[in-house]
């Protein structure tokens, strides 16, 4: 039934229990397939990620969600070498498009070897400990247990991520360094997670802000990209002139993206935790008595 909490479902606890099932075997159909490793890998992560959030809507009323969270972030962090220099690499070829082929290639070679480094052992050393953690993931939540149901068990989370996705938000506002963005990223992602499992409540209302936390952790994600990637750049072995050109270009992404980061911020996450769960604790209601 996918990655939503719909009403053919029998109740919150079960929806979790289903999703939980739908996520992590198909997290080990990646693992089990075969060709191109990189693409494999980026929907593994993206599983624990919407299993996390999951988690993280149901955590005040779970008491095992702490403990699977570990699990999944372990889990998560087994797989992040590889995508990390994927991502350094496609990063490098966005902001050295406009550079002359030989300084272009200059660049692009010390993050290309890292990745072709990474793909060669990834498959050995990362995946088996993944699949382990989805196969024990999938006997543990047959036994989930929630202690409220219904919009009770939904909307403490709800709220809370919401809270948390603001305050990260002012903290990055000022202070705008690649912790304090990057934590603003997780908690926009988060809550961009929990709205698509509550998308049923209304989609065509909840579609456009669906679409719109979607906007704005993708923006997030190239501002934490252009970091990780600044710190490569210090150890990649570049001349002087090219590492400060990468630096430059760097420099005015950040700025380009900023400029488009903090009005949708602001737009999105206008009001308090209450607003926002009045709303759509309606919508749930008028949708079950639909």
């Amino acid at each position: 039934m996918g990655y939503a909490i719909t009403a053919d479902d029998d109740g919150v606890e079960a929806a979790l229990r289903r999703i939980a099932r739908e996520e992590a075997d198909g997290a080990l159909k990646q693992v089990r397939a075969e060709g191109d490793l990189g693409p494999r890998v980026h929907e593994m992560r993206k599983t624990v990620k919407k299993l996390r959030g999951l988690l993280r809507l149901v955590r005040p009323v779970f008491a095992d969600a702490a403990a699977e969270n570990a699990v999944l972030r372990d889990a998560g962090r087994g797989l992040s070498a590889l995508r990390d220099a994927a991502v350094q690499l496609s990063t490098a070829e966005r902001l050295s498009a406009s550079l002359p082929d030989d300084r272009r290639e200059a660049l692009l070679a010390p993050f290309r070897a890292a990745a072709t480094h990474h793909d060669a052992r990834a498959e050995a050393e990362m995946l088996p400990p993944f699949a382990d953690a989805m196969m024990s993931l999938l006997g543990r939540a047959e036994r989930w247990r929630l202690r409220r149901e219904d919009w009770r068990a939904l909307e403490p989370g709800l709220a809370a991520t919401w809270t948390g996705a603001r305050r990260a938000m002012k903290h990055a506002r000022r202070n705008t360094d690649p912790e304090a963005l990057h934590e603003w990223r997780k908690r926009v992602k988060d809550h961009w997670y929990q709205a698509r499992l509550l998308r049923p409540i209304w989609p065509e209302m909840m579609d456009p802000h669906i679409k719109a936390a979607d906007q704005l952790g993708e923006l997030l994600g190239q501002v934490n990209d252009l970091a990780v990637f600044r710190e490569r750049l210090e150890s990649a072995g570049l001349g002087h002139a090219l590492l400060s050109e990468a630096q430059d270009l760097a420099t005015v992404r950040h700025a380009e993206l900023m400029a488009e980061i903090v009005p949708l911020g602001r737009r999105l996450l206008a009001g308090r935790a209450e607003a926002l769960t009045d709303r759509w604790g309606m919508w749930w209601r008028l949708r079950r008595a639909d």
